[in-house]
Parts: structure tokens; sequence; C-alpha cells
């Protein structure tokens, strides 16, 4: 794959990346992964001569390509009418109705590209074929991350925005154990959540449903051809849309949630959700994005469902009453199993600090009216920018977890803690780990004072840009 990706350099190399230029290459992998699939359900129906049947037989089920725009086809022409043949193609992947639709550009075609370029790129695009080992899509996966990485022009921050790095991923999944059922993202980005969950679940030989949402129409078109690259089924909805505005998926009951919502920000529309609808145990609306995103995952889980999500530290231990009351909430309806607070730097474009939140409805009874919290902190060390968790560090968290799970008390003064929902409420019902794992006996270095109160100021100070920016929106809006 290496070699491919190296040739795709060296031919893009010191060109200015027009935006047709991009899209007839993104139009042209798919063509190519479109025709292989085609040619492999060929082989299997073994038609031959028959156009009129296979025609039928394609009919509402896939792609048919005519015999004159089919790859092989077009490689014998390679010298002469190329660019039509490769045009016919692609309009026929864009028609209504078919799984490409809207992920190919057929006036891309007749971009800047000369004769003697579009065939090298028809030559580069051809060498990709299908793994041996069922792995369809590996190959076109991570030449299709190439491009978007090479040729997508997307600043780090929107990358954090919508990618979660694969260790945070890992992790939430490896707590989660997801076995066979819907999995839900209500803030998908790229599909990297679902893509990373699906992996997890061949691995178990699990069968999944995957649901997911997405605002911004460029990320979401990413995660249909992520997704759609790595032969997976994924309903993300007909349309990029904001969870809150427009619920694509209004009576979905979700077996799992695993998510990564846009930090202390949730779109506009939340005053137009029902309130007794949306909102278990009477939940205040708040102005935490995070308590927002939760509530709504809360309410598409399944009565025996689990979920995993980030969340910034700003939630916590907020005073706000109605943030306060969330959490009350929370504890009293006993959904809560396990928060833990993570090393500054794990996501592109922030150094803030977050937490990872596990929640359960019906939780078992060795766990009832408890659960764990872990401070980690201090955890992982700085490469290339980010900080990484080593293998032993999560296996350290997820044991964590475990034994809380199985009812084994192991209490790690300045790491981790079981507590009862009884000695949370009498601390204004705070969840901040590092209020109640530290050892009692001794007090925190007032260098360590100074650190967590810089870390809740900086997270302060992020809620507020992000709150400041909303008003400023809604002031130019006229609303």
């Amino acid at each position: 794959m290496k070699f491919y990706i190296d040739q795709l350099r060296s031919f893009l190399k010191g060109r200015f990346h027009e935006e047709k230029e991009k899209n007839l290459i993104l139009s042209m992998l798919l063509f190519r992964f479109a025709s292989l699939e085609f040619e492999k359900e060929c082989a299997t129906l073994k038609f031959k001569d028959q156009e009129d049947e296979s025609r039928a037989y394609w009919r509402g089920k896939s792609i048919y390509f005519p015999r004159n725009v089919r790859w092989e086809e077009l490689k014998k022409r390679q010298k002469t009418d190329l660019r039509k043949g490769l045009f016919d193609a692609i309009c026929m992947m864009d028609e209504p109705g078919s799984k490409y639709q809207g992920l190919v550009y057929p006036k891309s075609v007749s971009g800047n590209f000369d004769e003697e370029e579009l065939s090298e790129l028809f030559r580069i695009t051809g060498a990709l074929s299908f793994d041996d080992n069922g792995e369809e899509g590996s190959d076109f996966a991570q030449f299709y991350e190439f491009i978007i990485q090479y040729l997508t022009d997307w600043s780090t921050r929107q990358m954090g925005s919508y990618y979660t790095p694969r260790q945070i991923a890992r992790l939430m999944i490896e707590l989660l154990e997801p076995d066979a059922g819907a999995i839900y993202d209500p803030c998908c980005g790229t599909g990297s959540m679902l893509l990373y969950t699906l992996d997890y679940m061949r691995r178990k030989k699990q069968k999944c449903e995957l649901y997911g949402q997405e605002a911004d129409e460029t990320a979401w078109n990413i995660a249909r051809v992520n997704l759609l690259l790595r032969g997976a089924k994924a309903n993300l909805g007909a349309i990029a849309a904001s969870t809150f505005e427009k619920d694509l998926h209004p009576d979905l009951q979700a077996d799992f949630v695993l998510a990564n919502p846009p930090f202390h920000r949730y779109g506009r529309g939340q005053e137009r959700i029902p309130h007794a609808v949306q909102w278990k145990a009477d939940f205040p609306l708040s102005r935490k994005g995070e308590f927002v995103w939760l509530q709504h995952m809360l309410f598409h889980l399944k009565e025996h469902g689990r979920m995993a999500s980030v969340f910034g530290n700003g939630i916590l231990a907020s005073q706000r009453r109605e943030e306060r009351e969330i959490r009350a909430a929370l504890l009293r309806e006993d959904v809560l199993e396990a928060v833990f607070t993570l090393p500054p730097g794990l996501f592109y474009g922030t150094k803030v600090s977050v937490s990872l939140w596990i929640l359960k409805k019906n939780k078992e009874k060795i766990c009832r009216k408890k659960l764990l919290l872990v401070d980690a902190r201090k955890m992982g060390k700085a490469e290339g920018g980010l900080t990484v968790l080593s293998v032993l560090e999560q296996k350290k968290l997820i044991q964590a977890y475990r034994n809380y799970q199985n009812g084994v008390q192991d209490d790690q003064p300045g790491f981790c803690r079981q507590m009862s929902v009884t000695e949370i409420e009498t601390e204004e019902y705070s969840l901040a780990p590092e209020r109640y794992v530290m050892d009692r006996r001794q007090k925190l270095l007032q260098l360590e004072e100074l650190e967590s109160h810089e870390d809740q100021l900086e997270s302060r100070l992020e809620e507020l840009l992000w709150e400041s920016s909303d008003i400023l929106s809604r002031i130019l809006d006229g609303k």
C-alpha cells in the first residue's frame, strides 16, 4: 500500500490542489472500488452476454456498469476516449438511489488533468485490489485516508473536532466491551469511533448495527466513504444535520452509545427539543454543551444499554444550580458507573484535560449505589505534540473498572476510589476524582494545587470562549 501512496504523492508533487483535482481522485478511487464489487458479483452470477438479465438483476440492488464503461474496457481505451468513459461511469454512480450518490463528482472529469495525466492517475488507481483475507476495503480505506489528509484543507482544530484519536476510542471500547446490538454515535464526525467499534466487533465475530449523525457536511461525507470502503453498513441519515435541530434517528434505542461530542457546544435548536420527552428524570436544560449531549445519549439508550463518552472537565464540579441538579439526578437514577479524568494533550488542537464517563441503565446489583472515580491526569507522555498513554497505563485503567464491575474493592490513594452515592451527595455532587482519591492523611503539595487550579481555569476559559462565540453568532443572526 505504501508503494501506491508514494506513487500518488509523486504524481501530485508540485501541483496546486484545486477542488476539481481532489474530487476527481476521490471519484476515481470509488469507481475502482465499485468496479471490483461489480466484477466480483458478475463472477458469482456467471452472467456473460445476457445484458438484459444482468441489468434486471442489478435494478434496485447496486450499480450496473454497461460493458463500454467497465474498468477493464476503459483500460483498453486509455489513449482514446478515457475521459468520456470515466464521465459516463461516474454519472451512473451518482444517480438517485445509488449508495455512491453525492460521494462522486462527474464534473471533475473535465478538470485540469490532461490526457496523459488522466491515464497515469487511472493506472495508479487501477493497481488497487481487494485483499485475499476478506478485508475488501482495507487498501482502499488507507488510500482514501491519505487523500483526505493530503488534499483536504482542514485545520488541526477541525480534525480535533471531527476525529477521535485511536488510543481514546480503543480505551472507550475496551471499557465498554460492546457485543451484538445497535451502536450509536450522535456526533460521529468522520466516522472514526464507529469504525474502531466495527473493527472490535469483527475481531470478536459479533454482528452489529451502526447508527450515526453529523452536522458538518464534509465530515459526514468522509464518514460515509470511510464506512463504505470497509464494507460497513451504517445508517448515518440521508443528510448532514445537527442532532439537536433534526434528530435523524428519533425512535432509535441503542444497546451501546460511544461518542466524543464537541467540547462546550451543542449547536442550536436545544430550545426546540421537547423537555418532557428528551430529558429523563426531568433534567433541566443546561448551558453546558456536555450535559445536553449526555442527556440526549441517555434518551437513546436502551433500558439495559451502556454508554461511554468523553466530556470537558468543566461539568465535574460546576456550581450552577441546574448543573448540580443534573449530577444529582444521575446519582439518584443510579446510571453513572465511572468517571476517569484523563491527562491533557490527548486530542488534536487542544490541550484541555477531559474526562471519560461510563453510564449504564439498570446496573448490576453488585455495582448499585456506588461508582468508580479515577484520576489519571498524570499518566501518559508527550510524543509528537500529543500525550500518549502506554499499553500498561491503559490496562491499569481497564483493570480498575473491571474490579469495580466484579465487586472487588481496590482503592488506590492518588489514583482510584470506589465511592458510595451517599458520600458524593455530601460533597455537593462533585464528580471530580481528585477530590476523593488523594490520601486524606496527606495534603496536596502547593505545586499540585496550583496545577489543578490552572487546569480548571483553562477549562473554564475555553468554555467562556465558546459561549461568547455562540452569543456573538446569535447577535449577528439577529436572534
